[in-house]
């Protein structure tokens, strides 16, 4: 799963344009209630005149004041309560031209509105459509009629007209008051085959483990050199001449203690004197 950041609608209901749409909307629920008096006997008027308008209005009210920031898109469904009321009241237009053109005109209402939640800008068009509509009611149909001397208007009748006025005004307000939020989404994978890539998690540098100590061999002593021993070097001295003949010359090592040394010189001198 992946995640994107998508825009969604939402309404402040402390904000100036939404206190106004509900203001509007109560407006026209009372009007409508004080426009019906006298023909709520007829079962189909009250369902069409009377509950529609009454229960969409409370709906719209209950929405924008509870899902106005969380889920606004569920003021789709009074809306089309309304565009109900709406259509039931065409139908007793005598001019077939002009029913048809205010059926079209309300269908269009609730698509556009419908629309509003996944294409923003339209809310802008919306409310373009909606301000005409308020100024094309007073311009060209109510302004005649009140002109009109000869048949003036009832209070009923007005009061179900200032109903209409009063919910295409809430429409407006309502509209304008229409906010963008940033909100995160889990995007899913595409179902093509290909599966998500998960990012491998950072490898974390691994600590050298201490090494094993090795068995220490015992470094062997090197072998105690034996002793040579001195050769001594043999030096030959001239023998004594005896009465005998020559005596074989004595072999003497080259070192002498002093004590053998004196000897020998002693026996010498003794026999040069014999």
């Amino acid at each position: 799963m992946m995640e994107e950041s998508k825009k969604k609608l939402y309404v402040d209901r402390d904000g100036f344009c939404a206190e106004a749409s509900m203001l509007f909307m109560m407006l026209a629920m009372v009007f409508r209630l004080i426009g019906s008096i006298g023909r709520w006997g007829e079962p189909l008027y009250l369902i069409s005149q009377v509950a529609l308008p009454m229960i969409g209005g409370l709906l719209f009210l209950l929405f924008v004041l509870i899902a106005g920031k969380k889920a606004f898109w569920a003021t789709v469904i009074p809306v089309l309560l309304g565009v109900a009321y709406f259509v039931f009241q065409a139908m007793e237009v005598e001019n077939e031209l002009l029913r048809v053109g205010y059926i079209f005109f309300y269908l269009v209402i609730v698509v556009l509105y419908a629309l509003t939640f996944s294409q923003h800008w339209m809310k802008w068009l919306l409310a373009a459509i909606l301000a005409a509509a308020f100024l094309f009611h007073v311009a060209v149909l109510d302004v005649p009629v009140l002109m009109d001397t000869e048949k003036p208007v009832l209070f009923l009748d007005g009061m179900q007209e200032m109903s209409v006025l009063a919910v295409i005004l809430s429409m407006l307000f309502i509209t304008l008051a229409m906010r963008t939020v940033e909100k995160p989404v889990k995007k899913k994978a595409e179902k093509s085959g290909k599966k998500e890539e998960t990012p491998a998690p950072e490898a974390k540098p691994e600590t050298p483990a201490a090494p094993e100590p090795k068995p220490e061999i015992p470094t062997p002593m090197p072998a105690a050199e034996e002793p040579r021993p001195v050769e001594a070097e043999i030096v030959e001295l001239p023998a004594a001449e005896s009465k005998d003949g020559p005596e074989p010359a004595a072999a003497f090592p080259l070192e002498e203690t002093p004590v053998e040394a004196a000897d020998e010189a002693s026996a010498a001198d003794g026999a040069e004197h014999l």
